[in-house]
């Protein structure tokens, strides 16, 4: 049924590939438009899942096998919303740690004497 078998991913692989996701959007900077974008279509991740299916499925296997099954898990995975929250909070604790990290540097910088 899936491209990687008929078995259902096992958790330890979906935390992967949403952690990797997280990582990818947090280093390309577009962590808050990605917590918006999500947040919005979340209601809807099911019927993008499918138009990802019927759009996407005929082009992946041309980029290689590793994009296509790759592609297929990532269809898979984010047609659950709770998945979709799980990304969401992934993301939000990257900013957190940045913003935390931003402060500590400032405060250093402030505290040096010039």
């Amino acid at each position: 049924m899936y491209a990687w078998g008929d078995k259902e991913l096992p958790d330890d692989e979906i935390m992967r590939i949403l952690k990797l996701i997280a990582q990818k959007i947090h280093s390309t900077g577009m962590s808050t438009i990605a917590i918006i974008t999500l947040e919005t279509v979340k209601p809807l991740s099911n019927l993008g899942a499918e138009l990802s299916r019927m759009l996407l499925s005929p082009i992946l296997p041309v980029l290689g096998p590793e994009y296509n099954l790759f592609g297929d898990k990532m269809i898979y995975i984010l047609q659950r919303r709770e998945n979709i929250e799980k990304l969401i909070t992934m993301i939000e604790e990257k900013l957190k740690n940045d913003k935390t990290t931003i402060e500590k540097d400032v405060e250093s910088v402030n505290n040096q004497k010039v």
